[in-house]
């Protein structure tokens, strides 16, 4: 997605020490789309995201939790590193590699992550918030909160409550929710089992033939979705956010 700061005078607002709301003209200073509108300029950079990303958090389709947040900022890092964080830690400057360590903490090797925050104690308040704010996102299936919600939310609407309240028991029941928590989604996403290859019916693990995708649940809501096009879209909510 792309960051966009409205432009006044067509100078970005990110650019101005202050300016009037009039000057805005009933517009939000910064934005968050797949497009942006007329009257905006492309600022994603990793600092920008970062400054003014969390305060955009649930204003755009695709952009809903702090995950998704992570998602643009872990992007912009990774681009810049040429994917290997612990090769090309040094194309990232000061301030971006302590963003590195807040929002893409498991990515960032531990010899980096020490020399960049060389205090323990602050290097634990960095870990314990970045395992909040992941936990948060993801949600929990015991209080029905995060993206489980929204995945459960559509799934009843989608094969309705018999079949949804079925689906949930196979999940609870191999502890899927538990690993998704946790941080585990899938095979292919993490190296473990996980509740992405349920969903999907993955060849070759343990739900090839009986995951979701596998199933014979009738859609009840219309959309001529198939069962198929469900588990992808609840793949798209629990691994990118995207409701």
């Amino acid at each position: 997605m792309i960051l966009g700061a409205y432009k006044i005078n067509n100078i970005p607002v990110s650019e101005l020490n202050s300016y009037n709301l009039d000057d805005l003209n009933g517009n939000p200073a910064y934005v968050v789309a797949n497009t942006l509108p007329g009257g905006y300029e492309n600022i994603s950079t990793i600092e920008n995201f970062h400054v003014h990303g969390r305060a955009l958090i649930g204003s755009a389709v695709g952009f809903k939790d702090w995950k998704c947040l992570q998602r643009e900022i872990k992007a912009l890092i990774m681009t810049k590193v040429n994917d290997d964080l612990d090769a090309n830690w040094s194309s990232l400057n000061t301030a971006e590699k302590l963003i590195a360590c807040n929002y893409i903490l498991s990515r960032v090797p531990a010899a980096k992550f020490g020399a960049t925050v060389p205090d323990a104690a602050q290097r634990t308040n960095i870990a314990i918030e970045f395992d909040f704010n992941n936990r948060q996102a993801r949600g929990s299936w015991s209080n029905i909160t995060g993206r489980i919600q929204i995945m459960r939310v559509l799934l009843f609407g989608k094969i309705g409550a018999t079949n949804a309240l079925e689906v949930f028991y196979d999940v609870v029941k191999d502890g899927l929710l538990e690993l998704y928590e946790g941080g585990i989604e899938g095979t292919v996403e993490d190296g473990n089992l996980g509740i992405n290859d349920f969903l999907l019916a993955r060849s070759g693990t343990f739900y090839s033939s009986d995951g979701l995708a596998e199933r014979s649940y009738p859609i009840i809501d219309g959309s001529g979705d198939t069962l198929e096009d469900v588990a992808n879209a609840l793949v798209g909510i629990s691994s990118n956010g995207m409701y």
